[in-house]
């Protein structure tokens, strides 16, 4: 009971919080409680299957070399309404009202988009309920905003540079989501198998900026470089039909393709880092490796590494630039040409600084 409590709170955690219709969990039996989940960046294409029911989708060799535990806390109450934080890791992700089997999302703290490095507090308007929960064929819709208003800051550069520096700036992204409930069938995880309906979540984000001067609000969208104004992102979540607690979520590009895979794990199937928190990292895995090793990267300033794979004797026998711009990025190698036996594997940043030296385990098939 404890794994299948423990997964409600995914859904949060994404910042795609949507409105439930059926069955929902009893919210106040989450606080406090922890749950665990890895993230794969490399994903297999026949994990995106065709719709319909009767199906048997098989992620059971899914790894990841850690997991990031995710947890809900209650910070207090006021006007009988009970308010609690979604913690992933050690950020809070989201802003909750809970009571019993209610339960809404009133706020998510996400980038800012004007001011790179930055996080906001998004209001919800309309608030969201944390998860959908639907049998096949069924769907659902939500259509609302997030706003967030900040004082201007004087102690760093934002993307936008007005001839005149604004009192405020304010935030508000337009959301359109669409739930439709496309599979039923059969869902296998490394760490457990569930009944489960797969949902597909289209989501359309408009984003709009403002800035104050005086009194006056004025529009500066146009104005501010890099901005997407319109962004586009295509989800299959994986539901317990029992619970209808999220298992899974795969991100998909235009073309159905996966992206990225975040699932439900457990502390012992994966590996979780004892090392020092927030301290640049790489592991390598599967290790040992017959032929492909994947390297993922955690807690990099994004820009250009280098990966270096050097024999036992210290020879450098592969080498593999690398463009970090996600804060678990991925990469693959293949090693299977080079003898079996015991390699080095070098973590270097632009300047040939090594930041982590670690092996690698080369095995016959």
């Amino acid at each position: 009971m404890d794994a299948m409590i423990r997964i409600i709170v995914s859904i949060l955690c994404f910042a795609w919080c949507f409105s439930a219709l059926g069955q929902q969990m009893n919210w106040s039996r989450l606080t406090e409680d922890t749950l665990y989940y890895a993230s794969e960046y490399l994903p297999d294409n026949l994990m995106v299957t065709p719709p319909g029911p009767g199906q048997v989708w098989d992620f059971r060799a899914l790894r990841a070399p850690y997991a990031l535990s995710r947890r809900i806390v209650v910070t207090g109450e006021k006007e009988n309404n009970t308010y609690a934080h979604l913690i992933n890791g050690k950020q809070s992700e989201a802003i909750l009202t809970v009571s019993g089997k209610a339960s809404q999302t009133i706020q998510v703290i996400e980038p800012n988009p004007v001011c790179p490095g930055k996080r906001l507090n998004y209001t919800l308007t309309p608030a969201k309920k944390p998860f959908y929960h639907g049998i096949l064929g069924g769907s659902y819709s939500y259509k609302g905003k997030m706003q967030s208003t900040f004082a201007w800051p004087r102690d760093f550069t934002c993307q936008f540079k007005p001839s005149i520096l604004p009192d405020s700036c304010r935030i508000t992204i337009t959301i359109d989501e669409q739930i439709i409930v496309d599979g039923e069938g059969t869902l296998y995880l490394p760490s457990e198998v569930n009944g489960a309906y797969r949902q597909l979540i289209e989501e359309k984000r408009t984003v709009k900026v403002e800035t104050l001067k005086g009194s006056v609000w004025q529009d500066v969208t146009s104005k501010v470089p890099g901005l997407q104004l319109i962004t586009y992102k295509e989800i299959q979540r994986f539901v317990s039909s029992g619970t209808g607690i999220p298992l899974v979520d795969i991100e998909l590009k235009d073309d159905m393709k996966p992206v990225s895979i975040t699932f439900k794990t457990h502390p012992l199937v994966t590996r979780i880092a004892a090392e020092e928190p927030n301290r640049p990292d790489v592991f390598a895995y599967p290790n040992p490796s017959f032929d492909v090793v994947r390297f993922q990267m955690s807690d990099l300033r994004y820009g250009k590494y280098k990966i270096r794979i050097f024999n036992i004797l210290g020879v450098p026998v592969r080498e593999l630039e690398i463009d970090v711009d996600h804060p678990r990025k991925t990469v693959s190698m293949d090693l299977g040409d080079l003898e079996r036996g015991t390699y080095l594997y070098r973590l270097q940043d632009s300047f040939g600084r090594t930041i982590r030296t670690k092996r690698v385990v080369l095995i016959q098939p």
